[in-house]
């Protein structure tokens, strides 16, 4: 089902940020752009002068600038706060992929599974055995649901989303293209001669208000649950290993890889390329700075960065002491010729 072009006047995007019009009242806008954007029918925001030249120097049709602003010389609209104004107006342009409630004829669904009225399940779909499917959610064309699994109302599964058995979706969490949940945890054991492969039996669950990005592997538990607390937002191509704990409202950034029965806590940030160590325990409140290595319990809360993690204010001084190491070297190396000298002529004294 195709969606109807989205676009606003200059006058109804006034009205609706509740800011000042300055200009044509029926200059046609249909999407908002970053500053200094060339588009003669878009819309970007200004809070400081820096970002007003670019805003200025491109065809931008229009710009949301600040309550006293004077100098912008383009259609504007003063708004109190331009960021939080553009804002609204991403909220206003976002179009989420049609889907239509119902099971498509192409479809395949397990004759003992449940597919509420209300959801939407997309060609080529398969829902296995014994899952269910709660009104409101949307499973989007592709998508593997298996044996199980249990997806809670409003929650949407972008195509190509994988879950094999046992996984549940908490309400309202989106789970974004290629993601895999549920699929085996990394566990092996050497008998001598080869590694064998450790059964992985148990499942994976996800709170409400959750969203997992493309690319992005959420292993099933050995035994038990690897659990996603409720809130918990994770970016593209992130790693999240066997029997994992993540607690509410944590924010994991990409290219991030959590080891095997780690405990991560609540409110934690995890920027790229983060790497935990299998059974480590990070606390609530922390934040950990971009390839900072977890090799030890973080027990505080704080900001923490490298490898092995420490303080970022002690790592900063660290890596300045570094960058002085050749120099204190050659200092070092004059002061023993130095103290050699010295030697030298005591002796012939």
């Amino acid at each position: 089902m195709a969606q109807s072009k989205i676009g606003w006047t200059l006058s109804e995007l006034a009205e609706i940020l509740g800011g000042e019009m300055h200009g044509p009242a029926d200059l046609w806008i249909e999407r908002p752009v970053p500053a200094g954007y060339d588009d003669p029918e878009g819309i970007t925001f200004a809070e400081s002068a820096k970002y007003l030249v670019a805003a200025e120097a491109s065809t931008v049709a229009a710009v949301v600038v600040g309550p006293n602003e004077s100098d912008c010389t383009k259609p504007h609209i003063r708004c109190r706060a331009p960021r939080e104004a553009f804002g609204r107006i991403l909220a206003l342009a976002w179009r989420d992929l049609p889907a239509e409630e119902g099971v498509h004829a192409t479809a395949v669904v397990a004759g003992d599974a449940h597919v509420e009225e209300g959801a939407s399940v997309g060609p080529f779909c398969v829902v296995g055995s014994g899952a269910r499917i709660a009104a409101g959610a949307r499973v989007y064309p592709f998508c593997y649901v298996g044996e199980e699994c249990r997806i809670a109302t409003g929650a949407r599964l972008y195509p190509h989303v994988t879950l094999y058995r046992d996984v549940r979706i908490g309400e309202r969490t989106i789970v974004h293209s290629g993601a895999v949940l549920g699929a085996d945890g990394f566990g092996y054991f050497w008998d001598g001669e080869r590694h064998r492969k450790i059964p992985q039996v148990g499942g994976v669950r996800i709170g409400d208000d959750c969203e997992i990005g493309a690319l992005t592997a959420v292993d099933r538990a050995t035994a038990g649950e690897t659990r996603i607390a409720d809130g918990v937002k994770i970016d593209n191509l992130v790693q999240v290993a066997h029997n994992v704990e993540i607690g509410s409202h944590t924010v994991i950034a990409a290219q991030t890889g959590i080891g095997g029965s780690s405990r991560i806590g609540s409110r934690v940030t995890l920027a790229g390329q983060v790497g935990v160590a299998d059974h480590m325990t990070v606390s609530d409140d922390v934040v950990l700075g971009g390839q900072t290595g977890i090799t030890r319990d973080i027990e505080k809360p704080g900001e923490y960065w490298g490898t092995p993690a420490r303080d970022t204010r002690e790592q900063l001084r660290l890596i300045i002491l570094t960058g002085r190491l050749p120099q204190l070297m050659e200092r070092l190396r004059n002061l023993e010729q130095e103290v050699e000298a010295l030697r030298a002529r005591a002796n012939e004294d």
